[in-house]
């Protein structure tokens, strides 16, 4: 009787125990379905530099084909209520635990492959955020990672015959790096370019070329040279094929000051001393004053994650913040925005409040891409300059304003006038094509040729 009724109480408690998981599993689903379903969702995805997926629009044909219906089920995964607290939290707890770092004495080596999908925009792309209108791609989000020996790391990707280069990326020593793939005679294609605009604006307008290397050329490590091609090669090859344009050397200039924080370690660009010190060489070249870094405001913005963390959702980069320091001219200029076809101009500031940019925007305090901006100066030379440039030019700016009287700053990708007719318009003494690298001998370089060549129907005099 007594083993009759244990049996029976343990059977019971058993039972218990069943329908108590049984209602917490029901009770956890339940909860996952309200939250993923009604609570708000998420539209950007700082981290990653890019709009998340949106819902798709309803078509009969889109139905047919599934696209409507796969599109759905991307728009529920892509954008997961506080996405950015579950991204964050995988990449403190979880990913740390998969594979095997070698070089721990220096932070480990992580090589990421990721594949571009706009080929129409520099490589990496721009950050976006909620706030701005920003126009450029991004690099695909989904990618592998790979932990490995530099004995058994890919050779880079080299360049296309028309240009391509790889997006390989390579994390160590606490830095991600662009492996540069080479320009396989795209350097000789840009110098052509360029020259054509010396050759079309004539003996009164000065052309200037500086092609900016990135941080591969000065951080990677020497036992992972066999990844890259030689940026210094392919600048040089510039500057060899240049016909009465002004090389500007930015390559040594930054080189004298490889040890100071001219480069950013988490994100693609160069941090602003990097390009103080490459304006001060072109300032040199162009034979016009230019003011000390002393005589700029530092601001100094703590806790800053950039592109490159989105590129490769390393938890390396995203536990090793750096410090994001950009410099405000102290002498006050007028601004004025214009559209990409220069119209309807607009009164704005040189450089943006930070305060409500993510960390992992602060380099948009230069502004986005997708303008044409004047700056007017107190500098009383008669020199006006017109600056064609990608993403990296855009630091430039501020440390120009004490060198030229009127400041035309355009992206080559987002110009809609034809260059020579722009360049008469506004009265240019000086051209100056800023770009790195990956621009100079890549795709970006076709829309150089593209805006000398495009027909808008001014005329000088107009």
């Amino acid at each position: 009787m007594y083993k009759k009724k244990k049996k029976k109480h343990n059977t019971f408690v058993t039972n218990l125990f069943a329908l108590f998981n049984i209602i917490v599993i029901i009770l956890v689903l339940l909860t996952g379905f309200v939250y993923l379903l009604f609570f708000k969702r998420d539209t950007v995805s700082h981290e990653e530099n890019r709009n998340l997926a949106t819902f798709p629009e309803f078509s009969f044909e889109s139905y047919l084909s599934g696209e409507y219906t796969e599109g759905i089920a991307n728009y529920y995964d892509d954008t997961v209520p506080n996405r950015s607290f579950f991204k964050t939290l995988i990449a403190n707890h979880i990913m740390t635990l998969k594979g095997i770092k070698y070089g721990e004495e220096d932070g480990g080596v992580e090589l990421y492959n990721t594949e571009k999908k706009n080929q129409e925009t520099e490589t990496p792309a721009e950050p976006v955020t909620e706030n701005t209108q920003t126009t450029t791609g991004t690099i695909g989000t989904g990618t592998e990672t790979t932990t490995t020996t530099a004995e058994t790391l890919p050779k880079a990707n080299v360049a296309a015959a028309n240009g391509e280069v790889s997006n390989n990326i390579l994390v160590v020593n606490k830095r991600a790096i662009m492996l540069y793939g080479g320009a396989w005679g795209n350097e000789e294609l840009y110098a052509e370019d360029v020259n054509a605009y010396k050759k079309a604006l004539g003996k009164d307008v000065n052309v200037y070329s500086m092609v900016l290397p990135t941080s591969v050329s000065y951080y990677l490590p020497e036992n992972y040279t066999d990844l890259v091609e030689s940026e210094k090669k392919d600048i040089d090859s510039i500057e060899k094929h240049l016909k009465n344009v002004t090389n500007v050397d930015a390559y040594t200039a930054l080189l004298r000051h490889k040890k100071e924080a001219i480069y950013s370690r988490t994100d693609h660009h160069w941090q602003p001393l990097g390009a103080y010190y490459a304006a001060e060489e072109f300032a040199k070249q162009a034979g016009v004053d230019f003011a000390d870094i002393s005589e700029y405001e530092k601001h100094v913005l703590s806790g800053y994650v950039g592109t490159m963390y989105g590129y490769t959702q390393s938890a390396t980069l995203l536990n090793n913040p750096e410090p994001f320091i950009y410099y405000e001219p102290k002498t006050a200029v007028e601004v004025t925005q214009y559209s990409t076809s220069f119209t309807d101009p607009v009164e704005t500031t040189l450089l943006l409040n930070p305060e409500n940019f993510d960390n992992s925007s602060y380099y948009l305090v230069f502004g986005t891409d997708d303008n044409i901006r004047h700056v007017k100066t107190k500098c009383r030379n008669g020199r006006n300059l017109v600056i064609f440039k990608d993403s990296y030019g855009n630091a430039l700016l501020p440390f120009l304003t004490s060198s030229f009287e009127n400041i035309y700053i355009c992206d080559i990708r987002y110009f809609d006038r034809n260059a020579q007719n722009f360049i008469e318009q506004v009265k240019a003494t000086d051209v100056l094509f800023a770009m790195c690298t990956y621009s100079a001998v890549g795709e970006n370089r076709e829309h150089i040729s593209e805006n000398l060549n495009r027909y808008d129907g001014y005329t000088a005099g107009n």
